[in-house]
């Protein structure tokens, strides 16, 4: 399985540490020295350079979060007209709030046990007004989450069980109150009782130890469906905000009916995403595969598709020096509900099997951390292009490129190709279709300027 930079929002840092490394080796280009260039106040323009395009189908990533960082979780289905179906199924241990809740079931009673989910409106992505019906289910006997281990975004459990659904829509922007101190914007379902019952009849001794719990537990399964209406919706869930993300278990004291409570909390036990996806037919999937994609590139998060980049003649460019190099991408395709992703981002493969961010990343991020992708680009602008409002990315690579220029001796094009993908894949389901590099209209261009040098 091909590994990528684990993608955890919001441990960006711990992402850029695991490459620094890397980083460390690929600094900016010195400066030539006056003495070598011809004109250092006269730069070249061209955005002849060959691009050639392919579309790939996107690895598995890491979605576990075993830190409890992630911002989000995503849950629902997207029947999309240029990408075809893509689902996302959310799988969670949870613990309870106290090492022994000492139930005593023969002076108290159980009463019920619901489920509080806390909505992400920042990674909703489809329409909003579509109905969802929610699935809990619980995996099958003899299967389990483990903790202490990761779990990538093709790995998936049998659940049969079924503990509770929710037919409803979704609102990710209204706050609500609960528990009469808090509020803000979550879903509510209620549970099966004898899910409830179980738990309640637990021994001291399975709560006492996580792991003995975990393995009672063995880990719920959500699943949301959109009934097959396009474009459906991607929801997103923050399971570590524990005021609204919580199982909270009803019972009374049978002498006196006293109400009593007892929560169990998805932060500080592992989760993790599971999709799938369905190109079958659509415009994306009839180019997987295919050995150039001139017209159009598909992009898409999850692990859905990238775009394979290639600069075949750049080191056919002897004796430059590279100013700039930005990627030129225009959006071809602007469907309802379906905006342009947010941020694309390069990768380029070390050795065999590590996909790493770009060092036009890294010099973005910068020697903190903190600069983010500013300096790189990525992102969707509105622009005018011969009287045409349309929505472009500029994206950097000029270092990268002059690595290409200078790599002369090399017959091999994987030292010049990046990878086009959506950041961060495995924590979004945003997608974009874009110009070709043969497009009629807006067709995607490296835009490079360098200085001859003697």
């Amino acid at each position: 399985m091909t590994t990528y930079i684990k993608q955890k929002l919001p441990a960006l840092v711990g992402i850029l540490l695991f490459s620094l490394a890397i980083w460390a080796g690929c600094k900016k280009p010195n400066s030539l020295g006056i003495d070598l260039i011809d004109d250092e106040s006269e730069y070249v323009f061209s955005d002849t350079v060959e691009v050639r395009c392919t579309i790939e189908r996107e690895d598995s990533s890491l979605t576990s979060d075993r830190s409890s960082t992630a911002e989000y979780f995503l849950c629902g289905e997207l029947n999309d007209p240029q990408f075809g179906k893509s689902t996302s199924n959310m799988y969670a241990l949870m613990l309870g709030e106290a090492l022994n809740p000492n139930f005593d079931t023969t002076t108290q009673a159980f009463d019920s046990i619901v489920l509080y989910l806390r909505y992400a409106s920042a990674g909703f992505y489809g329409d909003t007004l579509t109905t969802q019906t929610l699935r809990v289910l619980r995996m099958d006997d003899g299967q389990y989450i483990s903790n202490d281990k990761d779990y990538y975004s093709n790995q998936s459990f049998s659940a049969g069980e079924e503990l509770g659904s929710l037919t409803f829509s979704p609102r990710p922007n209204t706050q609500d109150s609960l528990f009469g101190s808090f509020r803000g914007p979550y879903l509510r379902v209620v549970l099966k009782p004898e899910f409830g019952q179980e738990l309640f009849k637990l021994d001291s001794a399975s709560y006492s130890v996580d792991s003995l719990f975990f393995k009672k537990l063995r880990g719920l399964k959500f699943v949301s469906s959109s009934g097959g209406t396009s474009p459906g919706i991607m929801m997103a869930f923050n399971l570590n905000e524990s005021t609204l993300s919580r199982m909270r278990l009803y019972y009374h004291e049978k002498s006196d009916s006293t109400a009593e409570t007892f929560d169990y909390f998805f932060k500080g036990a592992n989760k993790f995403t599971s999709f799938e996806h369905d190109h079958s037919g659509s415009p994306a999937g009839q180019l997987i595969g295919q050995e150039y994609a001139d017209e159009k590139l598909y992009v898409q998060g999850m692990h859905g598709v990238r775009v394979k980049i290639e600069f075949p003649q750049a080191h056919r460019l002897d004796n430059i020096a590279v100013n700039q190099a930005q990627l030129v991408l225009t959006v071809a395709d602007e469907t309802p509900n379906l905006p342009a992703a947010d941020q694309l981002f390069f990768t380029q493969l070390r050795g065999d099997t590590i996909f790493d961010f770009t060092s036009d990343i890294y010099y973005s991020f910068g020697s903190n951390l903190t600069g983010g992708f500013l300096s790189f680009g990525g992102t969707p602008q509105k622009v005018v292009d011969n009287g045409t409002t349309v929505t472009r990315y500029r994206l950097t690579l000029s270092e990268v490129f002059q690595h290409m220029v200078d790599d002369d001796n090399s017959t091999d094009t994987k030292n010049r190709t990046v990878y086009l993908g959506v950041f961060p894949r495995s924590r979004t389901a945003e997608r974009v279709v874009l110009h070709g590099p043969k497009s009629l209209t807006f067709p995607a261009k490296l835009e490079l300027k360098y200085t001859k040098v003697k």
